[in-house]
């Protein structure tokens, strides 16, 4: 009889510490879940924080992108510069030159000094002008004298001048090497003094001078 009685009581005292064990070991679960939790998010952390850097590292990309100003290399030559490149406006069947010295930024020229003269046609179709390079006493006297055709040697003569150089008819590039043979102010002039009529036009003749 006695063992019948202890019996309930056993089963009761089972329940109630399993109850208890069960009770404490929830928060336990808690705890690691907590922990799990966490530790997932740290890693999250981890394996997401890389993916920002290369949005830090495009914005400089981005910024060198604007774009820039090319500018070409200035063009390189062999040849040496002319001392004197410019046009000489000359009317039509009229004579027109510039001092020499007015463009190289001297006053006179002197003996044994070496040029090259360069002279081309103001353009197809236009007029095949004179060009001569006189010194300041023939210059003078150039304005006096309007040519006069040679037909014997085929050419345009100017009475009492005598020029350093002179290109007839030009109508392509033409060029010359020759040595200043005394000290004076010299000149170039373009010369179309052997038109016939009259027109109201001016024309740009190309010269170049170069010191040898």
């Amino acid at each position: 009889m006695q063992t019948g009685r202890q019996f309930p009581i056993r089963i009761v005292t089972n329940i109630r510490e399993c109850y208890r064990l069960n009770i404490m070991k929830i928060p336990r679960y808690y705890v690691l879940l907590a922990v799990l939790v966490l530790f997932l998010a740290i890693a999250a952390g981890c394996t997401t924080s890389p993916q920002q850097t290369p949005a830090a590292t495009q914005a400089p990309t981005q910024a060198t992108a604007a774009p820039q100003t090319y500018q070409a290399p200035p063009a390189t030559s062999s040849v040496s510069a002319a001392d004197l490149d410019t046009t000489i406006r000359v009317r039509f069947n009229e004579l027109a030159c510039i001092n020499v010295g007015d463009y190289l930024g001297v006053t006179y020229l002197y003996p044994d000094d070496k040029f090259k003269l360069e002279a081309s046609s103001p353009g197809a179709n236009t007029i095949n002008v004179n060009v001569l390079f006189v010194d300041e006493n023939d210059q003078l006297a150039l304005r006096q004298a309007k040519p006069q055709w040679d037909g014997v040697h085929n050419k345009w003569v100017y009475e009492s001048v005598v020029p350093l150089v002179q290109f007839d008819n030009i109508a392509t590039p033409v060029e010359k090497t020759f040595i200043i043979k005394k000290q004076s102010k010299y000149y170039i002039c373009a010369d179309d003094r052997k038109e016939a009529g009259a027109q109201d036009i001016t024309y740009l003749v190309p010269v170049k001078l170069t010191k040898m």
